[in-house]
């Protein structure tokens, strides 16, 4: 018969026993760098050891908090949920020991939970073991609390490497993540500097989006002029009613307001993003240049059914700012285009308007003309005209339409040719006159007139009749130095029907000179405001009716003067000139 073993020597062999089962768990535990695997063989040690039948172990996370990371003898909807510990521990301590106070300690208690295990790393608990009771119902013993700390000592290192592992994992599907959206926006920068087609940059952005997110339902949203307009549609009905309610005025000028993507929540009271959320999307993407909201994407669910995270909506906002230039930079081309287009037809009109006013004039012994035309921008409204009726009379006309630019140089295109028209059918100067104020009625807006003079001179008798519709009064300089205003006629072309005017009669003398002008001349103004006005006029005809000049002379250096007196201003309106000399006897 063997001699009974000691008691010293029986406490010797028990610490050899758990010296040998912690050697061996931590060979296990520093074998793996996952977390979840590591707590659970450090809770099932204690479980098989004390015959212990449900535990719980939790790590830390990144927010604070702690995550349940494996259930035993407990339901398995716990598991990944989270808790938050106020109470921190440093030893095992028994849970009905913890204050009433403690909020955990009625959690603990209804899971059927008695001891915390706490594991310590750098003075910071990383992790959380809980014990249910041993199926013995006996309470732990001093020398299994101490295996218990043992072994939560030993398994601080692992849990704490398999938490970095986990974060680095994280880091690094981040970077991933991160690297893959760089290329994406590299590849992408790369089409949409190939094309300058706004179909094509639609097309490429929400392709992208679609493929990169797997969303198949997107609205997009464009500025146009200073409102939102839609501009594509991917995968939503728009004969739905919802529909209608996303593009009204309202909606719009809520979206236009953001700078900044969202995520559109059932609980947001907004009435908009109620609207938003049963229409089915999910998200606001903003598109902006220089802080500028100048599009908006809506964004539908993904088809994963996973939310969008922030990420996401940095990628996504990267992206559309990026998508932004380039259709700005499309659309500044389009515009190019067709400025340069009209730019081109606008030089076809010039070229036109010019060769409808005479590049010469008539020569005579007794009579000489002279007329130019300076429109203030490419064509003008100005119109000025010598025709040679027949033998022994000529024609003279000269009208200043309302309006600047291409529709009064149409309406002056008009006005030339009803005149040439007229001239041809042989009628008397009023009828004439009457019947092209009923044509310019006729084919105008009420808005639109035009001040009209119009003269025939006789070589041989020197009879001048003309008709003064509304235009700025010619000037007739006599030789003497005296001088009158042509001022009968009557209302301008245009404003009424059915108009009659009055003829005036006057005879020239050799040394008479007739200047005509529009008022482009007289309301030029310099630069502190101030026109030009009929007194400097005057002075110019009156010093060159006494030098008796040419009036081509007289012309050009009116025009000389003209721009001298306005420098640095502009030029507001159209300069024409049209002036007559009868010359004097050699």
């Amino acid at each position: 018969m063997e001699p009974a073993q000691k008691p010293a020597e029986a406490k010797l062999d028990h610490k050899s026993v758990e010296l040998k089962s912690l050697f061996e768990l931590s060979q296990i535990l520093n074998s793996s760098l996952d977390v979840s695997r590591v707590l659970n063989n450090c809770l099932l040690t204690p479980m098989g050891r004390m015959l212990i039948s449900r535990g719980m172990a939790l790590a830390i996370d990144e927010n604070g908090g702690y995550s349940i990371k494996v259930v035993k003898g407990i339901p398995g909807d716990l598991k990944d949920s989270k808790i938050y510990l106020e109470q921190h521990f440093v030893q095992p301590v028994l849970i009905e020991m913890l204050s009433d106070q403690c909020p955990n300690r009625d959690f603990f208690l209804s899971k059927g939970l008695n001891l915390l295990v706490p594991i310590i790393s750098s003075n910071r608990m990383v992790g959380l073991l809980c014990l249910g009771p041993k199926m013995s119902s006996q309470k732990f013993s001093k020398n299994e609390l101490e295996f218990l700390n043992s072994l939560s000592n030993l398994a601080a290192t692992s849990i704490e490497n398999a938490l970095m592992f986990t974060r680095l994992e994280t880091v690094n599907r981040q970077l991933d993540k991160k690297v893959q959206e760089l290329k994406t926006l590299f590849e992408i920068g790369k089409e949409l500097n190939s094309t300058l087609d706004l179909g094509k940059i639609y097309n490429i952005f929400l392709f992208t989006i679609m493929g990169e997110m797997a969303v198949n339902k997107l609205l997009l949203f464009l500025e146009r002029g200073d409102k939102l307009t839609l501009a594509a549609n991917r995968g939503v009905n728009d004969s739905s009613p919802l529909f209608q309610t996303l593009i009204e005025p309202d909606m719009l000028d809520y979206l236009s307001k953001h700078r900044t993507p969202f995520h559109i929540s059932r609980d947001n009271s907004d009435k908009h993003v109620h609207i938003l959320y049963k229409a089915g999307f999910q998200a606001v993407l903003p598109m902006g240049i220089q802080e500028e909201t100048k599009g908006i994407l809506l964004l539908g669910p993904k088809m994963s059914s996973s939310p969008y995270s922030d990420d996401d909506l940095e990628f996504l906002s990267t992206l559309g700012n990026r998508v932004m230039i380039s259709i700005e930079n499309a659309r500044l081309f389009e515009e190019t285009l067709e400025k340069q287009r009209l730019e081109e037809e606008i030089a076809i009109a010039r070229d036109i308007q010019k060769r409808l006013l005479p590049s010469r004039f008539p020569q005579y012994d007794s009579l000489e003309i002279y007329g130019l035309n300076i429109p203030s921008r490419q064509v003008g409204g100005d119109f000025f005209d010598c025709i040679e009726l027949d033998g022994q009379r000529i024609a003279l006309a000269i009208g200043d339409v309302s309006g600047k630019g291409v529709g009064a140089s149409l309406l002056m295109s008009n006005l030339h040719a009803g005149l040439h028209t007229l001239i041809d059918s042989n009628i008397d100067i009023h009828s004439l006159i009457g019947r092209l104020n009923n044509l310019i009625y006729e084919n105008t807006n009420a808005d639109k007139f035009i001040t009209f003079f119009y003269a025939e001179y006789d070589l041989k008798t020197g009879r001048f009749t003309y008709v003064n519709a509304g235009h700025n009064p010619p000037y007739l300089y006599h030789g003497d130095g005296s001088f009158e205003l042509l001022e009968k006629g009557g209302l301008l072309l245009g404003m009424l029907p059915n108009m009659i005017y009055e003829m005036g009669y006057v005879t020239l003398v050799p040394g008479d000179f007739i200047m005509t002008f529009t008022d482009g001349v007289t309301e030029a103004k310099d630069i502190a405001g101030e026109m030009f006005e009929e007194e400097r006029l005057e002075k110019l005809i009156t010093n060159f009716v006494t030098k008796k000049a040419s009036v081509e002379d007289f012309a050009n250096s009116l025009v000389k003067e003209l721009f001298n007196f306005s420098k640095g201003v502009p030029q507001a309106d159209d300069i024409t000139l049209l002036g007559l000399r009868v010359k004097e006897h050699a």
